[in-house]
């Protein structure tokens, strides 16, 4: 793929469900503010479970399908909780049951963002960003279609429209070329980074934090792509929320280079006094949700 040389793009090959690409959020909100329409993102799906059993233990598998899927379910939510210190940012796992004996892979998810980019692209990544709160932090069930839909709603795509590419094999069609291109590049861990720039590509297999990230975009431009920080004042703060009506503290934090919420906090409380804000509590956190977009 070739690209202008004025913009980097960067493509993450992930899974919805995966709480290693959940808690890099607070990187891609620093990398989208610093480098202000000098970046460009994208997504690909890979479908990292393609079957439960595929990751059971030889102990849960030991189990009746459905007591070894409860068993891995317990085990995964471990996992996630883990994973929470990377960014900090809030997971979830009470009442974790991703899977059961009918709803076995994260194959839907994929094809849920696939069919979602299908029915209206400039909704997807906020649709991607929707589902992994779903699964992570309210802990849905969003292997089942119902909920999937529910997250349609909420990210205010065309039901009709997504049900229809969701159900006649156009976003599984899609899903299909995504693996096949994630193959033919190599990519044997998720998530993965490919950098491109004009006909200069790196790809990274493995999870990376800010300063790697800044590191091959400077290399790999030459140092014509450069970070200038923003500052935080409500009128950034406001385009940054219209932007991801649905964020963390953390995320914003991260964006305007922030050592805590201190400097936030009286912006958010102004906010909140015109009611254009909402905070929704989740663990020891909160989330940020604009009014518009707290219907779910």
């Amino acid at each position: 793929m070739k690209n202008t040389a004025d913009k980097m793009v960067i493509t993450t090959f992930t899974d919805p469900m995966m709480g290693l690409s959940y808690e890099c959020e607070p990187i891609f909100r620093r990398l989208e503010t610093h480098f202000c329409n000098q970046i460009e993102f994208r997504y690909i799906m890979c479908g990292l479970v393609r079957d439960v059993s595929d990751f059971m233990t030889p102990d849960e598998l030991s189990y009746t399908p459905d007591e070894g899927i409860k068993r891995y379910n317990k085990r995964l939510a471990s996992i996630y909780k883990s994973e929470e210190a990377i960014c900090n940012m809030p997971i979830n796992m009470e009442d974790f049951h991703l899977f059961d004996t009918e709803h076995r892979s994260s194959f839907p998810l994929n094809i849920a963002y696939e069919a979602a980019k299908l029915a209206e692209p400039a909704k997807a990544d906020l649709f991607l960003y929707n589902l992994r709160y779903a699964t992570i932090v309210e802990t849905r069930q969003t292997t089942r279609s119902d909920e999937l839909l529910k997250v349609v709603r909420k990210t205010g795509i065309d039901e009709e429209a997504f049900t229809q590419h969701y159900n006649n094999g156009s976003a599984l069609s899609l899903f299909e070329k995504d693996k096949e291109y994630a193959s033919s590049l190599g990519i044997y861990s998720l998530p993965a980074y490919l950098f491109q720039y004009g006909d200069r590509s790196t790809l990274i297999n493995s999870l990376i934090g800010y300063d790697t990230f800044t590191d091959v975009i400077s290399s790999l431009s030459d140092n014509n792509i450069v970070p200038y920080a923003p500052d935080l004042c409500l009128d950034s703060l406001e385009k940054l929320l219209q932007k991801h009506p649905v964020i963390s503290p953390i995320e914003i934090c991260y964006a305007y280079n922030l050592r805590d919420e201190s400097q936030l906090l009286p912006l958010l409380q102004q906010l909140i006094d015109v009611m254009q804000i909402q905070i929704v509590n989740a663990g020891q956190s909160y989330f940020i949700f604009t009014k518009a977009d707290k219907n779910s």
